[in-house]
């Protein structure tokens, strides 16, 4: 197991001992269960934790290789594999309580899952058979499980819905394990918006660049002269292509929160601080290329 403090300037620092402080991004190895963890504390800005996501991308593929699983948690909101890591290693008070009664819930309703036998035992029976409601809410409820254990046609390295792991918060926020679909609110759609902006705010356009358009969702924005984002009509059907923006995506979490198309100004190029924070679309692409053979 390694533990590794995330810098101001991506650099990464060794520890001998697993220390979860608001303040911090840690990136932490299971080298057993080949899995590699962004953990980013409460207190981090968003700039830092940007920089920890791009110290993981670079430290997977210069080092571990794609068959090792990276997964993303903020402090407080940590997936069910993150505090059965931190309970193997005794660390489990690092987590809040809560959370850690969450995850327990979790892994225990997980283990009465079996995501290989639903299909057949669907087939062999045509018989109404009455289950109680928290079963069949577990059965809408796939496991997650490793790479490894997955038919060979399924094996992919950084497998769409094997990855990113569901939140513990999000997963139990009600008492149901059943996934549903969430109901076209406007409070939800504008609690979503305002979370993408305040990311859009603190990360800034890339010097020499200026934001001219914003997709966030099924939306389209620009960015007035105060920094404020203003939503622009339905935009026409049609192909739109530009040879004359630089597209730059940005991801939170397994979240896609905007994509937005820059406008560079003569001359412009990264600065070594935007070049700290970006990764290589190659290494998105990477993420989902298919085992062959």
């Amino acid at each position: 197991m390694r533990y590794l403090e995330v810098q101001e300037d991506g650099s990464l620092v060794e520890a001998q001992e697993l220390d979860l402080i608001a303040e911090k991004v840690l990136i932490i190895v299971d080298e057993d269960e080949k899995r590699m963890w962004l953990w980013k504390g409460s207190s981090c800005p968003i700039r830092k934790k940007f920089i920890g996501s791009r110290a993981l991308s670079d430290l997977r593929k210069k080092e571990y290789g794609f068959a090792y699983i990276p997964q993303t948690c903020d402090q407080n909101d940590e997936t069910a594999e993150f505090v059965a890591m931190v309970k193997k290693i005794g660390k489990s008070s690092l987590v809040a309580d809560n959370v850690v009664q969450r995850a327990e819930e979790i892994i225990e309703r997980q283990r009465k899952i079996n995501v290989f036998e639903e299909a057949s035992k669907a087939e062999e029976s045509t018989q109404t058979v009455a289950v109680s409601d928290d079963e069949t809410r577990l059965k809408d409820r796939p496991a997650q499980v490793s790479s490894s254990q997955l038919p060979t046609h399924m094996a992919k390295m950084g497998a769409p819905g094997n990855r990113p792991m569901p939140t513990i918060l999000s997963a139990l926020e009600s008492d149901s394990m059943e996934i549903k679909k969430p109901e076209p609110s406007v409070e939800i759609k504008d609690n979503l918006l305002e979370k993408s902006f305040e990311v859009l705010r603190d990360l800034g356009a890339p010097k020499g660049f200026f934001r001219d358009l914003v997709i966030i969702g099924n939306k389209v924005f620009t960015e007035t002269y105060k920094g404020a984002f203003e939503e622009l009509d339905e935009p026409p059907e049609g192909i739109f292509f530009s040879s004359s923006h630089v597209p730059r995506m940005i991801c939170e979490n397994g979240f896609v929160r905007a994509i937005e198309f820059l406008k560079p100004e003569e001359g412009a190029e990264l600065s070594e601080e935007d070049e700290q924070l970006s990764q290589d679309i190659e290494d998105l692409l990477a993420m989902f290329e298919i085992e062959v053979g």
